[in-house]
């Protein structure tokens, strides 16, 4: 079994590596259809929950404060004509300091946020196809939470254990805007904003997202 598996796996290799290999080494500018952008930034997250979900002893800190951790990412787009393309990427958002309030009585803690990913299959629509690219860009797939539970101690000496979720994935949906611009043929920079959706239990968790990185094409 050990055996199959890797002869699988060797094959997959090669099959990505003259995926990637052959239109780079024989593809004309006119030909080029493949985009591979990694990238960094921002992923602002906008407040949720509400006061009104405050439960004593079971939800103390029922809102989480906007907060703003870094973010790293990659992307690779297929063009299936000048206009139109289809795009799987993937981002990964790293924890954050944040304070919550207890409403009843004001005692606070500082608390680490859960890192998470994400993965999504978008469709993309470029406007122009000179060196200069803006585009559009909307679709949806899956966040993964990487929570567990993390005990702190509040202001006022009260120690509490944040639990993780039992559902840790959840639908996403995004949609934004962005720009490549090619100093080449083939190298560019790329520049991405999109607006985030993460259909989580029991409130959905809404963020912006912005990003600055390099493309290639080929």
């Amino acid at each position: 079994m050990e055996s199959k598996t890797f002869g699988n796996n060797k094959s997959w290799a090669v099959f990505v590596f003259i995926l990637f290999a052959v239109p780079l080494l024989t593809g004309t500018a006119s030909a080029q259809k493949f985009q591979f952008s990694v990238f960094g930034g921002i992923n602002h997250v906008f407040a949720y929950g509400s006061e009104d979900d405050y439960v004593l002893g079971e939800n103390d800190f029922p809102v989480t404060p906007a907060h703003t951790p870094p973010t790293l990412g990659a992307s690779f787009a297929f063009f299936f004509s000048e206009k139109f393309g289809l795009e799987v990427d993937g981002r990964y958002v790293f924890s954050s300091k944040v304070t919550l309030e207890d409403p009843s009585d004001q005692d606070t803690v500082e608390i680490d946020t859960a890192k998470h990913y994400s993965l999504t299959l978008n469709l993309l629509y470029q406007f122009m196809n000179g060196n200069l690219r803006p585009y559009i860009v909307a679709g949806g797939g899956f966040d993964k939470l990487m929570a567990e539970d993390t005990s702190y101690t509040t202001e006022y000496g009260f120690e509490i254990t944040l639990e993780a979720p039992e559902k840790t994935v959840d639908a996403v949906a995004n949609f934004g805007a962005g720009l490549n611009y090619f100093l080449s043929d083939r190298l560019g920079f790329k520049l991405d904003v999109r607006y985030v959706m993460i259909f989580a239990d029991p409130k959905n968790v809404n963020s912006l997202n912005a990003v600055f990185g390099v493309s290639v094409r080929f």
